[in-house]
């Protein structure tokens, strides 16, 4: 089977963008597509080493959700505007790779691609309170999560997390003896990040999950919490790492639309920082 044709039949599985269809950020990011497909592999971003364990899995077609040479869009001449962009594209040409990105369009879907996946490899579909079929309200958490009794200690949350990961660590800020009652998570929790706050604040979310953060918003509102001795903490996983159980999911489906003649693999990114403490 050709590299092309699974090409197409993964964006055919997904929606339509409509419009944005045509300034999506998916598509073609490297590579010879009217080679044969001698395997397929998934991954968070293309990162070297995710790179290195597709071709060693057997793989020249790498499905990634991220952008692969530091650039959301990805233009021809990011793979050219420095060094390490350079070697990196030389790497993927010596080993015949194909890298295609699936952002947009595997968010389309309802119940989102990514998300949903993320949930099932950590198994919280059951405590979702987010009806996951609806389009996305920007006045509503992304997801809304409620746990029994008297909850889930927020460091148990944590260990389950970075195992299915294979993290060395996560970062928390707030109460780090918080028990989870109500979970949420949030995306990009960048500059001016008031309205968060605000649905944190009149939701009590006790245990709030973002994509990233700035320090004096957010990160300093749950740092206050914590000193005022409330139930409120922010687990920080990494944007990576919060999405990427998702791309471990889309090993299911892709192997579906390939009739499993093709191996498909799962490479993780793990850990994209190092803890100095480690080094000791």
């Amino acid at each position: 089977m050709k590299i092309q044709e699974i090409i197409d039949k993964i964006y055919a599985f997904h929606p339509s963008l409509g419009e944005r269809e045509k300034e999506t950020i998916d598509g073609l990011k490297i590579g010879d597509t009217s080679q044969e497909c001698t395997g397929i592999a998934t991954g968070i971003y293309a990162s070297v080493e995710v790179i290195e364990e597709a071709h060693a899995a057997g793989a020249n077609l790498l499905v990634v959700h991220e952008p692969v040479f530091y650039d959301h869009f990805d233009k021809e001449e990011a793979k050219s505007h420095n060094s390490i962009a350079k070697m990196k594209a030389e790497l993927c040409e010596k080993y015949g790779m194909v890298i295609i990105r699936d952002h947009d369009h595997i968010h389309a879907h309802r119940p989102d691609g990514i998300y949903y996946g993320v949930m099932t490899e950590l198994g919280l579909q059951a405590y979702c309170k987010t009806d996951l079929m609806a389009p996305r309200d920007p006045e509503k958490f992304a997801f809304l999560f409620e746990f029994p009794d008297e909850g889930i200690p927020v460091k148990e949350l944590a260990a389950q997390w970075a195992k299915r990961l294979g993290l060395r660590n996560l970062r928390l800020c707030g109460n780090p003896d918080t028990m989870v009652k109500k979970m949420a998570w949030g995306g990009h929790c960048l500059y001016n990040s008031q309205g968060e706050i605000k649905k944190v604040d009149e939701a009590d979310i006790d245990l709030y999950v973002p994509g990233e953060c700035i320090d004096w918003e957010i990160a300093e509102y749950f740092k206050d919490a914590r000193g005022l001795g409330l139930n409120k903490c922010m687990l920080l996983t990494g944007h990576f790492n919060k999405e990427e159980l998702g791309m471990k999911h889309a090993v299911t489906w892709i192997a579906r639309l390939v009739d499993y003649k093709l191996p498909v693999t799962w490479c993780p990114s793990h850990d994209m920082y190092w803890y100095l403490k480690e080094l000791d």
